[in-house]
């Protein structure tokens, strides 16, 4: 099953992208679902609610969360999460709701995030669309160096359309639910994949 974990809609506002041509898109590439990953918001959730059963595509609300030690995604029961935590307070209040975060473009070098407190985390987005493939190297080798056993999500990072999708997250199993998705991702049993060739957007 393949989700791209990190896309960008209109509600975040360096993206021109709204949900149905999102939807639209994952259905006319083939993908079988993707996480909305809005900075700093859940806003498009009432749109997603209201069109994703029109599509048959598995569709979950997340967040790319803001911090001063880099960017997370985040994925849970994540309504009122407090604002203007630091990353290991984030960590901290996801930890409690059972959900999952998850350090976006760690390797960045426009927004990275703080190396110091990446070993603190049990999964990594280890291929993102909007890096380049040095950025997304570095962080592969990362985690080979500190012997960690978890091989990293995939996402597009797409704030355009023509992004959606480039890169993925292929699961062993399916998922039906953001349940599934929260214990697939904590079981390992993922692999990021790409599907087009990476470009730099920056």
């Amino acid at each position: 099953m393949l989700v791209d974990m990190h896309v960008h809609t209109n509600y975040s506002p360096c993206s021109i992208i709204n949900i149905s041509q999102l939807l639209n898109a994952c259905r006319s590439i083939g993908i079988d679902g993707v996480c909305v990953t809005d900075h700093d918001t859940l806003s498009s959730k009432y749109d997603i609610n209201n069109l994703k059963f029109d599509f048959d595509l598995f569709v979950v609300v997340g967040m790319e969360y803001t911090t001063k030690q880099g960017d997370f995604l985040i994925f849970g029961d994540i309504e009122k999460i407090p604002r203007g935590m630091n990353a290991l307070e984030l960590l901290n209040f996801i930890n409690k709701i059972d959900g999952i975060v998850i350090p976006a473009h760690p390797f960045r070098r426009s927004r990275p995030v703080d190396v110091n407190i990446l070993s603190n985390f049990d999964i990594v987005e280890i291929l993102n669309g909007r890096n380049t493939n040095s950025e997304n190297d570095i962080c592969k080798e990362w985690i080979s160096k500190n012997g960690k056993k978890f091989k990293g999500i995939g996402g597009s990072d797409a704030h355009t359309i023509n992004e959606v999708g480039n890169i993925v997250t292929r699961f062993d199993k399916n998922i039906y639910s953001l349940e599934d998705l929260i214990r697939e991702l904590k079981d390992n049993r993922y692999s990021a994949y790409q599907l087009c060739s990476i470009k730099s957007f920056r």
